[in-house]
C-alpha cells in the first residue's frame, strides 16, 4: 500500500520481499460411500445420511456410524458320539448379508489410512434372511445419491464405493458415475474393484473388461483383483445365533430348545417368563396351610406374623391376598426370582430370570392342612409347569465350541478401501509419485483368489480393451503383497501408471489453488514473471524430493508464459494468460530384466 502522507511524523510501510508460493495439497483423502448401522448427530439417528462427514480415526467412525450388520446363525446340537463327550454342533450354511463398509474401515485405518469423509446413504435393514428373503437391500439409487453428494467436497481426491460389486447392483453404471466425476473435477481418482465370481482368473478379467466398466475416462481410475481373505470376524452376537437341540437326552428333561447361544452362558431360556396365580377360596379352612414358592415355604397364621415367612390371614380373602403378596415380594431370597401382585382374591406370581435359587425347576406348590382354602395353576408342582420356568445349567464349554466354531466364519473383502489406506501410507512416507505397489497388507491371510505368474499377465496387460487390473498376490516369505501399479488405461504411455496419474492430479490442484490470487490481475510481463516463479520453485522442490526426472530442473520440467510465446494478442484481448507447464515425471521399474552372457577368458 503506498503511503501519501500529509502530516509530519514517522510512517512504517511493510515491503514484500518474500513471492508467493504453491503449498501441495492433501493426495489421499478418499470418500467412503456405503451403508452403516446409524448417521448420528445430537441423538438424531439419521441426521447424516448423504452428508459427507470428515473422520480421522476408527473411533470417530463408531461414534457416528456405529459397527457391523449383526449377522444371524442357526445351528443345532446332535447326539455326543462318545457317550459324555460333546455334542455335534451343525450350523446351517449361512447368508450373510452385503453390508461391509464398518470392516472396510478397518481395512482402510490398519493399513494407513488417515483422514477421510463418509457418505452414509442408508441404515442397514434386513439384507437376506435364511428363507432367502431380500429385504432392504442395497441399491443403485442409494449409491448413486452418495456419489453425487461427495462431488461437492473439494478435499477429496480419492473416490471409494466397497459395495458397488454387491449382487443387487448395477456396478458398470456405478463405476462410470465414478469415472465421470473424477475427469469431470480433475481433482480426484477412483479406485474399484473386480468381482471374483467365475471359475478362472481369465473369466473374472474378461467379465470386468466387457461389462464392469466402460470405455472413457479410465485415467481416473485403478483396478485391483481378487477380494482378499481378512482377519476381522463376522459380527454374530450370541442373541442372534439360534439353537435347536435334537439331542435324544437333552441337557434337561422336558426343557423346550434353546433360543440363543446365551443360553448356553447365562443359564437361562430365552422364553416368554413363566407365571402362576393363586386364588383365595375360604379364609376359613386356611389356616396352616403352605405355599412354596422356589425354596421358600410360607404358613398361613391367625396371628400376628413372627417371621419373614408367616403371612396372616385377613378378614376378607382379598386381603389375604395382599399379605400374601407382600409377603413374597419382600423375601430376600426371592429378590431377582419371581415377583408378585394381587388383585381381589388372586395372586398374580411370575419368574423374573426364570433361574432358581437351587439352579433347577422354581417350585410352585401349594399344600393344605387338612380343608382347601385356595387353588394353585399350575398345579404340577413347578412354575410354568416345569417347562418354561426350568433354567438350564450353564455350560461354558459349550458355548465355547459354538464359539470357537463361529469365529471360523471370517470376512472376505474387496480390496478397494484397503488400497485407499496403502496409497494414504505410500504418500505419507514416500510421496505421491512413488507406484503403491510392492507393500504388504495387513489384516490379510490370503487373497481369495490365487494369482500365478500366467494370471498376472494376462491381468496386467490387455491388448485390445487396455484395461490394466492390478494383482493382488502371495509370495513365500513375503505374504501378500500389491503386485501392479497400473490405471485402467493400460495401453495409454502417457497415464498408464497410478503414481504418474496422481501426482500431476496433485501438481495441478495445488498449482490451481496458488495462482488464483492472479486472477484479475494485469495480463503483462510482469504477472507472467511472478506466475513463472510460483510454478518454478514448486516444480523445483518436487524434482528435489524425486518426484521428476532429470538431472538438472530444466531436464526434469519446464514452464512457459508469455505474449508470442503461449499465447497470442487476441489471446490476451480475450482475457487469457495461459501458461504451459511441463513434467518428467518418474515412472516406476515395472519390468527388470537382467541379462546374463558369457565373457570369454582373458587370461
Amino acid at each position: 500500500m503506498a503511503i501519501n502522507p500529509t502530516a509530519p511524523g514517522v510512517y512504517i510501510e511493510e515491503v514484500p520481499t518474500l513471492p508467493a508460493s504453491v503449498v501441495p495439497v492433501a493426495t489421499a483423502i478418499p470418500a467412503f460411500i456405503g451403508y452403516t448401522e446409524k448417521a448420528e448427530n445430537n441423538g438424531d439417528r439419521d441426521a447424516f445420511v448423504n452428508i459427507p462427514v470428515r473422520i480421522t480415526s476408527m473411533l470417530e467412525f463408531e461414534t457416528t456410524f456405529g459397527g457391523p450388520y449383526n449377522e444371524s446363525v442357526s445351528l443345532s446340537l446332535g447326539n455326543p458320539i462318545v457317550t459324555g463327550g460333546p455334542p455335534v454342533v451343525t450350523i446351517s450354511p449361512p447368508t450373510f448379508s452385503e453390508y461391509a463398509l464398518y470392516y472396510h474401515m478397518l481395512m482402510y485405518f490398519a493399513n494407513g489410512g488417515g483422514p477421510c469423509y463418509i457418505v452414509s446413504v442408508g441404515l442397514y435393514g434386513s439384507f437376506i434372511t435364511n428363507a432367502g428373503l431380500t429385504i432392504d437391500a442395497i441399491t443403485n439409487g442409494d449409491l448413486d445419491i452418495g456419489i453425487d453428494a461427495v462431488e461437492k467436497v473439494d478435499e477429496v481426491t480419492l473416490l471409494v464405493v466397497p459395495e458397488a460389486i454387491a449382487s443387487t447392483i448395477t456396478t458398470v453404471d456405478r463405476y462410470n458415475k465414478m469415472l465421470a466425476q473424477c475427469a469431470l473435477l480433475q481433482d480426484r481418482f477412483s479406485i474399484l474393484d473386480v468381482k471374483a465370481a467365475a471359475a478362472t482368473v481369465a473369466l473374472d478379467a474378461s467379465a470386468f473388461r466387457s461389462s464392469g466398466v466402460g470405455n472413457n475416462n479410465l485415467k481416473y481410475g485403478s483396478a485391483y483383483y481378487p477380494p482378499l481373505n481378512t482377519s476381522n470376524l463376522r459380527a454374530i452376537p450370541d442373541e442372534k445365533v439360534i439353537i435347536d437341540d435334537n439331542r435324544s437326552v437333552p441337557i434337561y428333561p422336558t426343557v423346550a430348545p434353546f433360543a440363543t447361544l446365551g443360553s448356553l452362558l447365562t443359564g437361562e431360556i430365552a422364553a416368554t417368563a413363566a407365571s402362576g396365580v393363586i386364588t383365595i377360596t375360604n379364609n376359613a379352612n386356611l389356616t396352616g396351610d403352605t405355599f412354596k414358592i422356589d425354596t421358600i415355604t410360607f404358613t398361613m397364621v391367625t396371628t400376628p406374623p413372627t417371621g419373614p415367612t408367616n403371612v396372616r390371614i385377613g378378614s376378607t380373602v382379598d386381603e389375604t391376598a395382599k399379605n400374601l403378596t407382600n409377603a413374597i415380594n419382600s423375601h430376600a431370597s426371592l429378590q431377582g426370582i419371581v415377583t408378585a401382585s394381587w388383585y381381589n382374591a388372586t395372586v398374580f406370581v411370575k419368574a423374573v430370570t426364570l433361574v432358581a435359587a437351587t439352579g433347577n425347576a422354581i417350585d410352585f406348590v401349594y399344600t393344605d392342612g387338612g380343608t382347601v382354602g385356595a387353588t394353585m395353576s399350575p398345579s404340577a408342582g413347578d412354575l410354568g409347569g416345569g417347562v418354561s420356568a426350568t433354567s438350564v445349567p450353564r455350560n461354558l464349554t459349550l458355548y465355547n465350541q459354538i464359539r470357537t466354531m463361529l469365529d471360523a466364519y471370517t470376512v472376505t473383502l474387496s480390496p478397494s478401501a484397503t488400497m485407499a489406506g496403502i496409497y494414504a501410507s505410500v504418500d505419507r512416507t514416500r510421496g505421491v509419485w512413488k507406484a503403491p505397489a510392492n507393500v504388504s497388507i495387513n489384516l490379510v491371510t490370503s487373497p481369495k483368489v490365487l494369482v500365478n505368474v500366467d494370471d498376472n499377465g494376462l491381468l496386467n496387460v490387455d491388448a485390445t480393451s487396455g484395461k490394466s487390473i492390478n494383482a493382488i498376490r502371495t509370495f513365500a516369505g513375503k505374504g501378500t503383497l500389491v503386485w501392479g501399479a497400473r490405471t485402467l488405461a493400460g495401453n495409454d504411455n502417457e497415464w498408464r501408471y497410478v503414481n504418474v496419474r496422481r501426482l500431476f492430479i496433485m501438481a495441478e490442484e495445488s498449482i490451481k489453488k496458488a495462482t488464483e490470487f492472479l486472477v484479475f490481475e494485469p495480463n503483462d510481463a510482469n504477472t507472467w514473471a511472478t506466475t513463472k516463479s510460483l510454478i518454478n520453485n514448486f516444480l523445483t522442490n518436487l524434482w528435489r524430493d524425486g518426484a521428476l526426472a532429470g538431472a538438472k530442473p530444466e531436464q526434469a520440467f519446464f514452464v512457459k508464459v508469455g505474449l508470442n510465446e503461449t499465447m497470442s494478442a487476441q489471446d490476451i484481448l480475450e482475457g487469457k494468460m495461459i501458461v504451459q507447464v511441463g513434467m518428467a515425471a518418474v515412472r516406476p521399474a515395472e519390468f527388470i530384466i537382467l541379462q546374463f552372457m558369457h565373457k570369454l577368458q582373458e587370461s
